[in-house]
């Protein structure tokens, strides 16, 4: 018989394997490994809770759900985020997921819970048959495709005359800069002194007056992206660049099956759609990755985030996932405001 429990902490190990086993669907097939601690993560993710299904022992499945703020249409709004939904390949189809979320919609009931959130890879459809046909609940819907960009690192860094660009502490400042940039979007999350720490704080000022900013974090010790497949097409492509990464002062592209070294830009707020200031954050990231014999650094941003056309256009991979997002109480207004608007996603804690 499956039993369903909230994970403890001596459950690392079985979370740990279980992690490992299964992988997400697509174009490019991805792992999430989680070494040494799958409990780590949650920190970055807010107060989490974790479901796990076990039979005889053995966890079979598992689901986590986060309670996080967020802005809607400029104003704070708790959020739950739901991730690490998997089931062991082996025990599929017997009903272990779909209690799984069983569990989690118990908990955003006694939460009193209104906007529920999960991001799947595009092309994975499983997750909607999950989160659909719930009876007293509205269905999860599609708002939209959001685009992963993974930069390769850089020897060269830009310069821009007239921009001078620094590093910093957390400061009332810069936490109400990056607030005034992200309360425009929606289901942003809202940024406080502990959502930046262990980031590198950047901020480019012209004239003294800040007009970007930036919150570098680096999670390899939470969280390895374990590619487990690549398409014939950009195998080629990626052994070709490897080939010349030396000579070009490009950081080296990693392999299948190898977890790829990558720094992510958690936060990036920009005074203005300023295709200049825009590349030189993300010219100081790049040359960060570098440095550190990374690969990567990454960002995410939703199909319709205008910051999108000034990003630089070469050396880097795109991947490509769905945003699923429900109202509890279908607080229709609101839904039609996230439709409408540009949502954004910290792909740091998925």
């Amino acid at each position: 018989m499956v039993n369903y429990r909230l994970a403890k902490l001596n459950d690392n190990e079985q979370l740990l394997y279980l992690t490992r086993s299964t992988g997400m669907s697509g174009k490019m097939g991805l792992r999430i490994d989680r070494f040494p601690n799958f409990f780590d993560l949650n920190r970055l993710r807010g107060e989490t809770h974790v479901y796990v299904a076990e039979e005889a022992g053995e966890i079979l499945g598992c689901i986590s759900v986060s309670d996080q703020l967020f802005f809607v249409e400029g104003e704070k709004y708790p959020l739950y985020y739901i991730s690490d939904f998997k089931v062991a390949k082996n025990h599929r189809k017997r009903g272990i997921g779909l209690q799984l979320t069983h569990e989690v919609v118990k908990y955003l009931d006694q939460k009193h819970a209104d906007f529920a959130f999960l991001n799947v890879a595009k092309g994975n459809k499983r997750p909607f048959v999950f989160f659909s046909n719930r009876g007293d609940y509205p269905d999860f819907e599609n708002i939209g495709t959001f685009e992963t960009y993974e930069f390769v690192g850089s020897k060269r860094q830009k310069i821009v005359q007239g921009l001078t660009l620094e590093t910093t502490e957390v400061t009332p400042e810069i936490i109400e800069y990056f607030n005034a940039f992200y309360a425009k979007l929606q289901l942003a999350r809202v940024v406080t002194a502990d959502e930046l720490k262990n980031t590198e704080l950047v901020v480019v000022r012209k004239d003294s007056e800040i007009v970007g900013a930036m919150a570098l974090i680096d999670t390899m010790g939470l969280k390895q992206n374990v590619v487990l497949k690549i398409p014939n097409l950009l195998k080629v492509g990626v052994f070709l660049l490897n080939g010349i990464a030396k000579i070009m002062g490009w950081s080296s592209l990693p392999k299948e099956h190898e977890p790829v070294k990558m720094l992510y830009m958690k936060f990036l707020a920009v005074s203005s759609y300023d295709k200049q200031i825009i590349s030189f954050l993300v010219s100081y990231a790049k040359n960060q990755v570098y440095k550190k014999g990374y690969s990567f650094v990454s960002i995410g941003f939703h199909q319709r985030d205008p910051m999108i056309k000034k990003l630089p256009k070469v050396l880097k991979f795109t991947f490509y996932s769905v945003g699923m997002l429900v109202s509890m109480k279908r607080s229709e207004h609101l839904m039609q405001k996230i439709r409408n608007g540009v949502p954004y996603i910290d792909y740091s804690i998925i």
